[in-house]
């Protein structure tokens, strides 16, 4: 859940546009997704679980936990690699499936599903990597939605905005595991090029700031695009007018983020979840209101 960039001379409107694309596209498929899914629960095609806040914290503090264990009790890179990379698969392939499905033969989007994971896995392109990525949010997000109300949301948005905050800040735990899966080419994040044709290169090119010797690439933590899905979807039964309002300010929030990140004189890691958490969280407002 943060922000970061492998790169010190950023091309502002360049990055800004891939962003914004790759932002809009996740939510708009994770929407589409949900009105579908909701839509099968209506006719009782399909059941959806139902998380309440507190299961929510729960499984956070637990991966939080597992994410502290991977960082500073493992040791070995190797052991590191393979972990980085079943998380990435297993999450991917899981949310990925769910998105697929919605539109073909549970079947048929099992293995198609498995056969974008086997190309990354083969040759982690940036291209696959997005891909992969993109059809996970969506299919995790629109599940995840349905199955919280939006005030737990609410909640759920304030909360992980300070761990945002704390873990990027503070404990810095957050920014060392983003450089670690960077490391094993296995991050839960969009990775944003500068150049169209950066969609083609390696995920060996993409190298934390230490590393890097070609810096044009930009990191958005999966955390940041997949919690404002997330609350979107949640108002999906309240009309998607709601959702789109809340999706649009989400998007306004990303560009609050992205201006705080670019200002800065030394360039880091920033907690880009607190200014779309807070940008979301006026966008519900306004849809009490009106």
């Amino acid at each position: 859940m943060q922000k970061s960039a492998t790169t010190q001379k950023i091309v502002p409107w360049r990055i800004l546009l891939g962003e914004v694309l790759l932002f809009s596209f996740t939510l708009g498929l994770g929407l589409v997704a949900g009105l579908k899914i909701n839509d099968f629960a209506a006719n009782k095609i399909i059941s959806l679980p139902q998380f309440s806040f507190w299961q929510f914290i729960f499984q956070f503090i637990l991966a939080v936990a597992f994410i502290l264990f991977i960082l500073f009790i493992i040791k070995q890179k190797k052991k590191k690699r393979i972990i980085y990379k079943s998380l990435f698969i297993i999450a991917v392939w899981w949310g990925g499936t769910i998105t697929l499905n919605l539109w073909l033969n549970p079947l048929l989007a099992l293995i198609l599903m498995g056969l974008l994971v086997f190309w990354w896995h083969k040759q982690p392109l940036v291209l696959n990597h997005n891909i992969c990525l993109i059809l996970g949010l969506a299919g995790t997000g629109a599940v995840l939605g349905l199955s919280l109300d939006p005030y737990s949301v609410v909640l759920l948005l304030i909360v992980f905005s300070i761990y945002d905050f704390i873990a990027v800040y503070k404990t810095k735990h957050m920014v060392k595991m983003a450089r670690e899966m960077i490391e094993h080419k296995a991050v839960l994040a969009l990775i944003i090029p500068q150049r169209i044709s950066g969609l083609g290169k390696q995920l060996e090119n993409v190298r934390n700031d230490s590393q890097a010797v070609k810096r044009e690439f930009l990191i958005l933590g999966g955390g940041d695009v997949v919690f404002p899905l997330i609350f979107c979807v949640s108002l999906i039964p309240q009309g998607i007018i709601n959702s789109l309002i809340v999706a649009v300010f989400a998007l306004l929030g990303l560009l609050a983020s992205f201006w705080i990140f670019i200002k800065q004189e030394n360039r880091k890691p920033i907690p880009a979840l607190p200014p779309i958490a807070l940008f979301s969280l006026i966008g519900f407002l306004i849809t009490l209101i009106v």
